[in-house]
Protein backbone atom coordinates (compact mmCIF):
# COMPACT_ATOMS: atom_id res chain seq x y z
CA UNK A 1 0.00 0.00 0.00
CA UNK A 2 1.44 3.19 -0.85
CA UNK A 3 0.97 5.77 1.91
CA UNK A 4 1.70 9.18 0.66
CA UNK A 5 -0.38 11.38 3.11
CA UNK A 6 0.34 11.33 6.34
CA UNK A 7 -2.40 10.06 8.52
CA UNK A 8 -2.45 12.89 10.77
CA UNK A 9 -3.85 15.14 7.89
CA UNK A 10 -6.88 13.38 7.00
CA UNK A 11 -9.41 14.36 9.28
CA UNK A 12 -12.90 13.06 7.23
CA UNK A 13 -13.32 9.42 5.29
CA UNK A 14 -16.08 8.45 2.89
CA UNK A 15 -16.70 5.92 1.50
CA UNK A 16 -19.38 4.43 -1.23
CA UNK A 17 -21.60 1.51 -0.22
CA UNK A 18 -22.63 -1.05 -2.81
CA UNK A 19 -19.84 -2.65 -4.10
CA UNK A 20 -16.90 -0.58 -1.95
CA UNK A 21 -17.75 -0.91 1.28
CA UNK A 22 -20.28 -3.88 1.90
CA UNK A 23 -19.75 -7.82 1.73
CA UNK A 24 -20.68 -10.33 -0.40
CA UNK A 25 -23.80 -10.68 1.99
CA UNK A 26 -24.42 -7.04 0.94
CA UNK A 27 -23.69 -6.05 4.63
CA UNK A 28 -21.00 -4.33 6.62
CA UNK A 29 -19.41 -7.30 7.99
CA UNK A 30 -17.99 -6.98 11.18
CA UNK A 31 -14.06 -6.72 10.90
CA UNK A 32 -15.60 -3.39 8.80
CA UNK A 33 -18.21 -2.00 11.36
CA UNK A 34 -14.90 -2.34 14.00
CA UNK A 35 -12.39 -0.20 11.52
CA UNK A 36 -15.25 2.29 10.82
CA UNK A 37 -16.37 2.12 14.96
CA UNK A 38 -12.43 2.40 15.94
CA UNK A 39 -11.90 5.36 13.31
CA UNK A 40 -14.63 7.56 14.84
CA UNK A 41 -13.36 6.86 18.33
CA UNK A 42 -9.97 8.04 17.33
CA UNK A 43 -12.26 11.68 16.06
CA UNK A 44 -12.27 11.07 12.35
CA UNK A 45 -16.06 11.43 11.07
CA UNK A 46 -16.76 8.00 8.71
CA UNK A 47 -19.26 9.46 5.86
CA UNK A 48 -21.37 7.14 4.17
CA UNK A 49 -22.30 8.30 -0.09
CA UNK A 50 -24.52 6.34 -2.19
CA UNK A 51 -27.31 6.42 -4.50
CA UNK A 52 -29.16 4.72 -1.86
CA UNK A 53 -32.18 6.33 -0.22
CA UNK A 54 -31.44 7.07 3.82
CA UNK A 55 -33.56 3.93 5.17
CA UNK A 56 -31.30 2.15 2.84
CA UNK A 57 -28.11 3.33 4.42
CA UNK A 58 -29.15 3.88 8.07
CA UNK A 59 -28.62 0.28 9.36
CA UNK A 60 -24.85 0.38 8.09
CA UNK A 61 -24.47 3.23 10.61
CA UNK A 62 -26.67 1.50 13.34
CA UNK A 63 -24.14 -1.43 12.71
CA UNK A 64 -21.25 0.25 12.64
CA UNK A 65 -21.79 2.39 16.08
CA UNK A 66 -21.69 5.34 14.60
CA UNK A 67 -24.05 8.85 14.46
CA UNK A 68 -22.58 10.67 11.21
CA UNK A 69 -24.32 12.53 8.71
CA UNK A 70 -25.28 10.22 5.52
CA UNK A 71 -25.13 11.43 1.47
CA UNK A 72 -27.88 9.64 -0.52
CA UNK A 73 -29.06 9.77 -3.78
CA UNK A 74 -25.52 10.88 -4.90
CA UNK A 75 -25.65 14.19 -3.25
CA UNK A 76 -29.51 15.09 -3.88
CA UNK A 77 -30.48 14.77 -0.40
CA UNK A 78 -28.05 14.78 2.89
CA UNK A 79 -28.86 14.46 5.98
CA UNK A 80 -27.30 15.48 9.43
CA UNK A 81 -26.42 13.27 12.23
CA UNK A 82 -29.35 12.88 14.78
CA UNK A 83 -28.92 15.67 17.12
CA UNK A 84 -29.85 15.93 20.80
CA UNK A 85 -33.10 16.31 20.11
CA UNK A 86 -33.67 13.28 18.43
CA UNK A 87 -34.01 14.57 15.02
CA UNK A 88 -32.14 15.60 11.91
CA UNK A 89 -31.24 18.34 9.72
CA UNK A 90 -31.20 18.54 6.15
CA UNK A 91 -28.69 19.79 4.71
CA UNK A 92 -29.07 19.65 1.27
CA UNK A 93 -32.35 18.98 -0.71
CA UNK A 94 -32.38 18.95 -3.96
CA UNK A 95 -34.74 17.19 -6.09
CA UNK A 96 -34.96 16.95 -10.35
CA UNK A 97 -36.59 19.85 -12.00
CA UNK A 98 -40.15 19.44 -11.25
CA UNK A 99 -41.32 20.16 -15.04
CA UNK A 100 -38.77 18.15 -16.52
CA UNK A 101 -39.71 15.10 -13.58
CA UNK A 102 -43.31 15.17 -15.22
CA UNK A 103 -42.38 15.11 -18.43
CA UNK A 104 -39.36 12.67 -18.34
CA UNK A 105 -42.39 10.44 -16.76
CA UNK A 106 -44.15 10.91 -19.40
CA UNK A 107 -42.11 9.62 -21.62
CA UNK A 108 -41.12 6.72 -20.22
CA UNK A 109 -44.65 5.21 -20.42
CA UNK A 110 -43.78 4.41 -24.25
CA UNK A 111 -41.28 1.99 -23.42
CA UNK A 112 -41.44 -1.47 -21.72
CA UNK A 113 -38.76 -0.34 -18.77
CA UNK A 114 -38.59 -0.52 -15.16
CA UNK A 115 -38.83 2.96 -13.55
CA UNK A 116 -38.25 3.22 -9.77
CA UNK A 117 -38.58 6.60 -8.57
CA UNK A 118 -37.62 7.99 -4.74
CA UNK A 119 -38.78 11.20 -2.67
CA UNK A 120 -36.53 10.95 0.71
CA UNK A 121 -37.34 7.50 2.08
CA UNK A 122 -40.56 6.71 -0.54
CA UNK A 123 -39.54 4.43 -3.53
CA UNK A 124 -42.35 4.47 -6.08
CA UNK A 125 -41.45 1.24 -8.91
CA UNK A 126 -44.13 0.72 -11.79
CA UNK A 127 -44.12 -3.02 -11.42
CA UNK A 128 -43.35 -5.86 -9.53
CA UNK A 129 -40.69 -7.56 -11.59
CA UNK A 130 -37.19 -9.01 -11.45
CA UNK A 131 -35.63 -5.55 -11.56
CA UNK A 132 -37.42 -4.80 -8.53
CA UNK A 133 -36.63 -7.85 -6.49
CA UNK A 134 -33.53 -7.61 -7.31
CA UNK A 135 -32.89 -4.28 -5.59
CA UNK A 136 -35.52 -5.63 -2.98
CA UNK A 137 -32.58 -8.02 -2.44
CA UNK A 138 -29.81 -5.84 -2.54
CA UNK A 139 -31.61 -3.02 -0.19
CA UNK A 140 -33.67 -4.69 1.59
CA UNK A 141 -36.52 -2.32 1.04
CA UNK A 142 -39.66 -2.77 -0.13
CA UNK A 143 -41.29 0.32 -2.48
CA UNK A 144 -44.78 0.82 -3.24
CA UNK A 145 -45.74 -0.60 -6.62
CA UNK A 146 -47.27 2.18 -8.68
CA UNK A 147 -47.77 2.49 -12.79
CA UNK A 148 -46.33 5.35 -14.57
CA UNK A 149 -49.59 7.31 -14.60
CA UNK A 150 -50.06 7.20 -10.63
CA UNK A 151 -46.70 8.49 -9.96
CA UNK A 152 -47.00 11.56 -11.69
CA UNK A 153 -50.96 11.81 -10.17
CA UNK A 154 -49.15 11.02 -6.76
CA UNK A 155 -46.32 13.52 -7.26
CA UNK A 156 -48.46 16.23 -9.02
CA UNK A 157 -50.75 16.24 -5.67
CA UNK A 158 -48.28 16.58 -3.53
CA UNK A 159 -46.22 19.01 -5.49
CA UNK A 160 -43.04 17.27 -5.44
CA UNK A 161 -39.95 15.78 -7.79
CA UNK A 162 -37.69 13.24 -7.13
CA UNK A 163 -34.09 13.15 -5.55
CA UNK A 164 -33.69 10.27 -8.19
CA UNK A 165 -35.01 8.35 -10.94
CA UNK A 166 -33.47 4.63 -11.44
CA UNK A 167 -34.39 3.00 -14.66
CA UNK A 168 -33.31 -0.77 -15.11
CA UNK A 169 -34.12 -2.77 -18.71
CA UNK A 170 -32.43 -4.75 -21.08
CA UNK A 171 -29.66 -3.15 -22.90
CA UNK A 172 -30.69 -1.88 -25.74
CA UNK A 173 -33.36 -0.62 -24.16
CA UNK A 174 -31.14 1.20 -22.38
CA UNK A 175 -29.21 2.61 -24.54
CA UNK A 176 -32.20 4.53 -27.18
CA UNK A 177 -33.29 5.76 -23.31
CA UNK A 178 -30.34 7.11 -22.72
CA UNK A 179 -29.63 8.34 -25.44
CA UNK A 180 -33.34 10.26 -26.20
CA UNK A 181 -33.04 11.30 -21.93
CA UNK A 182 -29.89 12.97 -23.36
CA UNK A 183 -31.00 14.49 -25.97
CA UNK A 184 -34.38 15.84 -24.35
CA UNK A 185 -33.69 16.85 -20.90
CA UNK A 186 -29.28 17.01 -20.43
CA UNK A 187 -29.46 20.69 -19.32
CA UNK A 188 -31.77 19.91 -16.11
CA UNK A 189 -30.50 16.62 -15.13
CA UNK A 190 -27.41 14.28 -15.24
CA UNK A 191 -27.84 10.84 -16.37
CA UNK A 192 -25.56 7.84 -15.91
CA UNK A 193 -24.80 4.21 -16.49
CA UNK A 194 -23.86 2.38 -13.28
CA UNK A 195 -24.57 -0.81 -15.54
CA UNK A 196 -25.36 -1.63 -18.79
CA UNK A 197 -28.79 -2.18 -17.90
CA UNK A 198 -28.95 0.53 -15.10
CA UNK A 199 -29.70 4.15 -15.70
CA UNK A 200 -29.54 6.67 -12.75
CA UNK A 201 -30.91 10.45 -12.93
CA UNK A 202 -30.36 13.29 -10.87
CA UNK A 203 -30.67 16.59 -10.80
CA UNK A 204 -27.92 18.74 -12.76
CA UNK A 205 -24.68 19.31 -11.04
CA UNK A 206 -25.66 16.68 -7.89
CA UNK A 207 -22.66 14.69 -7.19
CA UNK A 208 -20.50 12.92 -5.03
CA UNK A 209 -18.09 15.03 -5.28
CA UNK A 210 -19.23 18.25 -4.99
CA UNK A 211 -20.62 16.48 -1.39
CA UNK A 212 -17.21 16.80 -0.18
CA UNK A 213 -17.44 20.59 -0.26
CA UNK A 214 -20.56 20.49 1.67
CA UNK A 215 -18.83 18.13 4.28
CA UNK A 216 -15.43 19.83 4.51
CA UNK A 217 -17.54 23.46 5.25
CA UNK A 218 -19.67 21.21 7.86
CA UNK A 219 -16.74 19.90 9.39
CA UNK A 220 -14.48 23.18 8.51
CA UNK A 221 -11.80 21.23 7.13
CA UNK A 222 -10.07 21.36 3.44
CA UNK A 223 -11.07 19.29 0.70
CA UNK A 224 -8.04 17.92 0.79
CA UNK A 225 -8.20 16.64 4.19
CA UNK A 226 -10.44 13.81 3.03
CA UNK A 227 -10.18 10.72 2.14
CA UNK A 228 -12.53 8.88 0.02
CA UNK A 229 -13.60 5.22 -1.43
CA UNK A 230 -15.19 4.12 -4.41
CA UNK A 231 -15.57 1.30 -6.63
CA UNK A 232 -17.50 2.68 -9.52
CA UNK A 233 -18.10 5.52 -12.12
CA UNK A 234 -19.57 7.89 -10.74
CA UNK A 235 -17.19 7.36 -7.62
CA UNK A 236 -13.92 9.07 -10.12
CA UNK A 237 -14.93 12.44 -9.06
CA UNK A 238 -14.94 11.81 -5.40
CA UNK A 239 -11.66 10.01 -5.86
CA UNK A 240 -10.16 12.46 -7.75
CA UNK A 241 -11.62 15.58 -5.66
CA UNK A 242 -10.37 14.00 -2.31
CA UNK A 243 -6.67 14.11 -0.77
CA UNK A 244 -6.75 10.33 -0.97
CA UNK A 245 -8.63 8.68 -3.18
CA UNK A 246 -8.91 4.68 -2.34
CA UNK A 247 -10.11 2.25 -5.20
CA UNK A 248 -11.15 -1.23 -3.69
CA UNK A 249 -10.01 -4.21 -6.13
CA UNK A 250 -12.73 -4.60 -7.81
CA UNK A 251 -13.25 -1.21 -9.45
CA UNK A 252 -13.52 -0.43 -12.46
CA UNK A 253 -10.14 -0.22 -14.33
CA UNK A 254 -10.79 3.42 -15.03
CA UNK A 255 -11.65 4.47 -11.49
CA UNK A 256 -8.40 2.48 -10.45
CA UNK A 257 -6.34 4.88 -12.66
CA UNK A 258 -8.12 7.73 -11.20
CA UNK A 259 -7.57 6.99 -7.65
CA UNK A 260 -4.30 7.67 -5.85
CA UNK A 261 -3.84 3.92 -4.24
CA UNK A 262 -5.81 0.94 -4.38
CA UNK A 263 -6.66 -1.45 -1.72
CA UNK A 264 -8.28 -5.36 -1.44
CA UNK A 265 -11.86 -6.30 -2.84
CA UNK A 266 -14.93 -5.05 -1.31
CA UNK A 267 -15.18 -8.96 -0.65
CA UNK A 268 -11.98 -8.84 1.46
CA UNK A 269 -12.45 -5.75 3.66
CA UNK A 270 -10.67 -3.61 1.47
CA UNK A 271 -11.92 -0.17 3.10
CA UNK A 272 -10.94 -1.93 6.65
CA UNK A 273 -7.73 -3.21 5.46
CA UNK A 274 -6.93 0.13 4.44
CA UNK A 275 -8.13 2.06 7.36
CA UNK A 276 -6.85 -0.10 9.87
CA UNK A 277 -3.23 0.41 8.08
CA UNK A 278 -3.44 3.96 7.24
CA UNK A 279 -4.32 4.89 10.96
CA UNK A 280 -2.69 2.40 12.33
CA UNK A 281 -6.07 1.20 14.26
Amino acid sequence: MSKNTDSQSIKLVCSDIDGTLLDSTRDVSSATASAIEALDKKGIPFIMISARMPRAMRPFQYKSHINRPIVCFNGAYIESEIKEDGLVRVLRNRPINYECFIDMLLFLSNYDIHVSTFHKDSWYANRMDRWTEREINNTRCQPEIIPNNGMIHRFSCDGLSAHKVLLMGEVDIIEEVYHKLSSMYGEHVDIYRSKDTYLEINAKAVSKDKSLDLLARYYNIKVNEIMAFGDNYNDIGMLTRAGVGVAVGNAKEVVKTAANDTTARNTDDGVATYINDFFEL
